[in-house]
């Protein structure tokens, strides 16, 4: 899961995106379609040349993929340029990429994975297994600029032993379910650091990359613009497009128009209202896309009034998600339940979504000795109106996330609980939630690439400051005694029953008011073709495109 920035805005680690989201059901249309264009085009030899410009909102913060956490921009791009032992297909099933294949054994206590020989970096130095121990050194290197769930996520190796050039072994501490899921981070040539494991997003491999993909890192412009060509070397053989040029435009309306007029080929996320008219020029493809996301409001339950389940049902209660939904999103989208996307096959979908019933909400509240004691149409707890932060970041398109949070406030008045929004530069933003814990409610995103460990989440033992998943401290012996059965259980079939549990006893317990699920889409030009987007790894079969015909030169 990934703490990411969406609209400035993913496989085993999270990131959140704080306000307008990144969510989504897997179409099963859109992955019987990419089956059949994956059929259709199998046989035949695509032509290669031209270049692919595609626009992004925000500008990368490093083009190191493992100190990257919460910049899109930077996460796509690290698909462009670098690989992992193994990725998750279209259908969410492990497949090899640096990894020609791999062995369990001790009853999942042990992985070994058998590395491809013909792969080099592109400054055409041999990738060995010494690169993958350096990697996963770097990650646990405490001195490391990365993603503390990343580091959590390996915390159960107790060993890592490299087997000549092209094999590695891994040993856990105890039998760990779907080892290889663990091991979708990218790998870093240990040659480019000169044994340095100590990892910034401000070190000079941090402007000037070296990776594996099937792109290579050539340069940034002045103006931002990011220069990618292809790796001629690449054991999958050369991608089709030559080069691929990523421009830096954030305000949404020249994004939109660098598209229409042809400045642009490719918009990885069209603005809702906007899909329409990008869909009816005539001159782009419009892909619809998912990934497993969900937005919500998170609750502090460090403070005593919203530690009080009763009050987290009523804010829930209190708030027409559907009208939101089709009002903000246009509709674009689906309410859930609970913590999992419903493409993840943690979500229980016998668990119904909360209707929208103010009345209910306002008995709750009296329940929890919340009401009007003077009139004022202000509730009281203990002789105090009752007044609430609502912290939300500052970036170029989340408008939606404002007026997501703006509702909020409105069906939050209409109850008679006053929310005061906080606007903050993101950074800002997130050394006050996630840092300090300072604040009373959140609208965030959680971006999952595989959406079934919901430990950092709701686990009591990550809710303590600094940027532990669990910010909003939520503690329940229950929810942590599951998820401690959870992480020790290898088979399929009990963990899904855990999480159908957890999913029941969160959606009661309401630590967050969960949402919905949006539907994302992406504008390209008819000009390139065999495009298949990912759903949630945008550019994972990027090799595979091409530009048709003269449009080449």
């Amino acid at each position: 899961m990934r703490f990411s920035v969406k609209t400035q805005k993913r496989e085993g680690g999270r990131d959140m995106n704080f306000a307008a989201p990144q969510s989504r059901r897997i179409s099963r249309v859109a992955v019987a379609m990419a089956a059949s264009t994956l059929l259709a085009w199998q046989s035949w030899a695509a032509p290669r040349g031209g270049q692919l410009t595609y626009a992004e909102p925000i500008l990368p913060d490093t083009y190191n993929p493992i100190t990257t956490s919460d910049n899109e921009t930077s996460l796509r791009l690290s698909e462009l340029l670098f690989e992992s032992l193994v990725f998750i297909d279209y259908k969410g099933e492990v497949k090899g990429r640096l990894a020609e294949k791999w062995n369990t054994f001790n009853g999942n206590q042990r992985i070994t994975f058998y590395l491809r020989k013909d792969v080099k970096w592109h400054d055409s130095v041999p990738f060995t297994a010494s690169d993958v121990k350096f990697t996963y050194d770097a990650i646990m290197d405490q001195m490391s600029d990365v993603r503390p769930e990343t580091r959590q996520a390996l915390s159960v190796i107790k060993s890592v032993t490299v087997r000549g050039d092209n094999v590695i072994t891994f040993d856990f501490a105890s039998s760990v379910a779907e080892p290889e899921r663990r091991f979708l981070f990218k790998i870093l040539p240990e040659h480019a650091f000169e044994g340095k494991t100590a990892l910034s997003k401000f070190d000079k491999f941090s402007k000037n990359p070296i990776g594996t993909g099937y792109y290579k890192f050539d340069r940034e412009s002045k103006n931002h613009d990011v220069m990618l060509s292809a790796f001629k070397d690449h054991y999958g053989g050369s991608a089709n497009i030559s080069d691929i040029k990523m421009v830096y435009q954030p305000e949404v309306t020249l994004l939109m128009q660098s598209l229409l007029l042809n400045a642009a080929d490719l918009v990885v996320e069209v603005p809702p209202g906007k899909v329409a008219e990008i869909a009816n020029a005539g001159k782009f493809q419009v892909i619809p896309y998912n990934s497993l996301a969900f937005a919500f409001f998170g609750y502090n339950c460090d403070n005593p009034v919203l530690n009080i389940k009763e009050v987290r049902q009523a804010f829930t209660l209190a708030l027409d998600r559907a009208k939101m939904l089709e009002d903000i999103y246009f509709g674009k989208g689906e309410l859930i339940s609970g913590p999992f996307s419903p493409a993840s096959w943690g979500y229980n979908p016998d668990v119904p979504v909360k209707p929208y019933d103010p009345v209910k909400a306002k008995q709750l509240l009296e329940k929890a000795g919340i009401r009007d004691n003077d009139g004022d149409k202000v509730l009281d707890y203990k002789g105090k109106p009752l007044k609430f932060r609502l912290k939300i970041p500052i970036y170029s398109g989340n408008e939606g996330g404002l007026s997501v949070c703006l509702r909020f406030k409105h069906y939050l008045k209409a109850v008679g609980i006053d929310i005061e929004i906080e606007q903050r530069e993101y950074q800002k933003w997130k050394e006050e939630v996630k840092g300090k814990h300072d604040f009373d409610i959140v609208f965030a995103e959680w971006l999952f690439d595989n959406s079934s460990d919901i430990s950092s989440l709701f686990h009591s033992a990550n809710s303590k400051p600094p940027f532990g998943d669990n910010f909003i401290s939520y503690k329940n012996p229950k929810v942590d005694s599951l998820l401690d059965v959870f992480s020790r259980t290898i088979n399929h079939e009990v963990r899904r029953r855990l999480n159908y549990q957890l999913h029941e006893i969160l959606a009661e317990e309401s630590p967050y008011t969960f949402l919905w699920t949006l539907e994302k889409n992406a504008a390209i030009a008819n000009k390139v073709q065999k495009v298949i987007v990912h759903p949630y790894r945008f550019f994972t079969f990027v090799n595979e495109w091409f530009i048709s015909g003269d449009e080449r030169n």
